[in-house]
């Protein structure tokens, strides 16, 4: 007896000792590309054997701090918090949920740079603020502006004309839009017309980019800072308006299902992305973390990740990214340090590529 009751209590005690983590996804349910960040989260989780809660933050800062202080103040609270911070309240944020003395980490930076300098860097103003999950805007506007410039430049021997689509007035659109400037002016003969906020809306985009083109004549590249406004483009394009170029260059950033297809079209020259995998990459972290494994640093200014380009050169190789994805079919284990020995991480989205190529989805 007295055996079976030690085995009782070591696995009631494992049982139990699952690690608790709530995802605060800052959008609806619906939302393709956040959807896609959430299912990808949950098949960590499952395989890291985490107990992932999703609640929402409705696309607005009020209702993401309302769902950050309802994780804060209930009974039993999460081992651990994701969330993505806004503008505004960021402070306040991290205060309650220092206050609550639960852990936490931030995907992207989205802050203003004003804001951001004020939180400061993880566990310094912040101690249960463990870390961040972020890749660098600005090199993702770069990269996609390098191609929509060097596609135009194909067909054109002159100057090229280059219109941006911003989102809102954030830090993560402001750092994409810095990107689209940094290519603009290391490329020769190319004139950057004006960047305007469509506030990451793709029916905004269809009118704007229809304006710029009436006030600017023809224009060669629309380099959106999201696939929804280059869709938007694309649809302007699509409707037939004179004013608008119909060999315009078109790219954009979050490698969503649509963008993906126009890609493979040739309707779209390019897309960005690799941050549907953040939210996973923070799952992977806190594992290793719980499991004594030395991964948050105090004051560590350092990307996670790097973003990828898909255009014609590897459409194929992504196109898997186009279907229903049975993210089961990744072991996320194998991006541990625990379950490898690894002393450092690599979030290298390609091996999971050829993951999913192999499997034949």
């Amino acid at each position: 007896m007295k055996y079976i009751f030690l085995i009782v209590v070591m696995f009631v005690h494992f049982t139990t000792s699952a690690i608790e983590v709530t995802f605060i996804n800052p959008s609806i349910p619906g939302t393709p590309f956040w959807d896609r960040v959430t299912a990808i989260a949950k098949a960590a989780a499952d395989d890291l054997k985490i107990n992932l809660t999703v609640v929402y933050g409705k696309d607005n800062r009020i209702f993401n701090l309302e769902a950050i202080e309802q994780v804060a103040t209930q009974k039993v609270k999460p081992d651990y918090l994701i969330f993505m911070p806004y503008d505004g309240n960021s402070e306040v944020s991290f205060s309650t949920l220092e206050t609550s003395k639960i852990p936490f980490i931030t995907l992207e930076r989205t802050l203003l740079e004003e804001e951001q300098k004020f939180i400061s860097l993880p566990q310094i103003k912040y101690k249960y603020w463990l870390g961040e999950i972020f890749h660098d805007n600005a090199s993702a506007g770069e990269i996609l502006a390098d191609s929509l410039i060097t596609a135009a430049r194909k067909n054109r021997q002159g100057p090229i004309k280059v219109a941006g689509l911003a989102g809102s007035f954030s830090g993560e659109s402001n750092q994409r839009a810095l990107g689209l400037q940094k290519s603009v002016d290391k490329h020769e003969n190319v004139e950057l017309l004006q960047v305007v906020p469509a506030i990451w809306s793709r029916e905004r985009s269809r009118y704007i980019i229809h304006q710029m083109s009436s006030r600017f004549g023809k224009i060669d590249v629309a380099w959106a800072a999201s696939d929804g406004m280059a869709l938007g483009v694309l649809d302007s394009v699509r409707s037939g308006y004179s004013e608008v170029n119909p060999d315009m260059k078109i790219g954009g950033i979050d490698w969503t299902v649509e963008a993906i297809e126009k890609v493979r079209s040739n309707d779209l020259v390019a897309t960005v992305g690799g941050h549907i995998f953040q939210a996973a990459w923070g799952l992977i972290k806190i594992f290793d973390h719980h499991n004594n494994k030395a991964v948050f640093s105090k004051g560590i200014d350092e990307k996670t990740y790097d973003l990828q380009i898909i255009d014609q050169s590897n459409i194929n190789d992504f196109y898997v990214l186009a279907k229903k994805v049975d993210w089961q079919r990744i072991d996320f284990n194998s991006f541990t340090l625990t379950s490898t020995n690894n002393s450092q991480y690599n979030f290298d989205i390609t091996l999971i590529m050829k993951a999913l190529n192999n499997t034949g989805h």
